[in-house]
């Protein structure tokens, strides 16, 4: 299983904006298992799990996720015959329900009146202890870091082969991407700016704004533990609909079906680009396939504000 997960393709993509061409370097992450960077951190999970005798075989997972955390569990978990509950908010898209109902896993949905993302991690932590389950709990668990870390961050390193940058910039989840592969970049690359990105409705770090948004997969109405705030540089606010559109620019300029946060991300890159002469790097997570029944599909919206139609892409290659 580890050959399907991980050592993703990166690409180089040449962008204008504010009539100053720049590049990003792009890790796309939709060629794992499932589709998703968190296939990396669920079989991680598991197998370092396992290796400390938390995780026996047949155990229960249960887990609280806004949706590709919990798919990649129920697929990872299926193979290796664990039972999963997954615990989601009820406004994410139909397809990652469904996508988690077909590897077997037993879906519980909260609304917002009910409690929302917190009452998720409740219900899963309760259900953890009735039946004695692992939680993985994304959010705290330093595997997540470590696991990008040691994975993702170390092919970025790799895929980058010494090659000058300016910064990295991620949506802040479960905080382990963001700080996992911050931080071996900066280890590698003292002088690079960190960059978060969170939805303009759910601004936390900024103004501490909690509101529905259409950003699945970041801003989680809460700060998670795991996020490291004295590494991080600079901090964007990005508008939902902004990030929907640079997704579906993306699409159609370049031909990369690539789901709502990678949009968000991509924004983020070209902002902090602002900042530095120097290349920025940034992750696709996932595809537009759990996207299909979103606003992700719905005609480009030619608002002359957006970030996204004042950035104009030229082309990629793969790195």
């Amino acid at each position: 299983m580890n050959k399907l997960v991980g050592n993703t393709p990166m690409i180089k993509i040449k962008y204008r904006y504010r009539g100053i061409e720049k590049e990003v370097y792009v890790k796309l992450e939709q060629y794992n298992l499932t589709g998703s960077i968190k296939d990396r951190i669920a079989l991680y999970i598991i197998e370092e799990e396992k290796k400390n005798n938390n995780l026996k075989d047949n155990m229960p997972i249960i887990e609280a996720t806004s949706g590709n955390t919990g798919i990649s569990f129920s697929s990872i978990g299926a193979k290796l015959k664990h039972p999963v509950y997954i615990f989601m908010p009820n406004w994410v898209s139909k397809e990652r329900i469904k996508l988690i109902e077909s590897f077997g896993a037993k879906v519980t949905l909260v609304s917002k009146e009910e409690g929302g993302f917190k009452e998720c991690i409740r219900r899963a932590d309760v259900l953890s202890k009735k039946i004695r389950g692992y939680r993985p709990n994304q959010f705290s668990n330093y595997l997540n870091t470590k696991c990008h870390y040691t994975t993702t961050g170390k092919e970025i390193e790799s895929n980058l082969k010494g090659e000058k940058i300016g910064g990295f910039v991620s949506g802040i989840g479960s905080g382990g991407t963001l700080m996992g592969i911050g931080k071996r970049l900066k280890e590698a690359y003292p002088d690079i700016l960190i960059g978060a990105v969170e939805p303009s409705k759910m601004a936390l770090l900024t103004s501490g704004k909690i509101s529905n948004h259409k950003i699945e997969g970041i801003g989680d109405d809460f700060i998670p533990e795991l996020l490291d705030v004295k590494i991080i540089d600079k901090v964007f606010d990005i508008d939902d609909d902004d990030a929907i559109n640079m997704a579906r620019i993306i699409s159609r300029d370049l031909g990369l079906g690539v789901g709502i946060s990678s949009g968000a991300n991509f924004i983020g890159a070209v902002l902090l680009g602002d900042n530095t002469d120097n290349p920025v790097v940034t992750i696709f997570p996932d595809d537009n396939k759990k996207y299909l029944s979103t606003q992700l599909t719905d005609k480009i919206n030619l608002k002359k504000e957006f970030v996204s139609n004042n950035v104009k892409l030229i082309s990629y290659e793969t790195i």
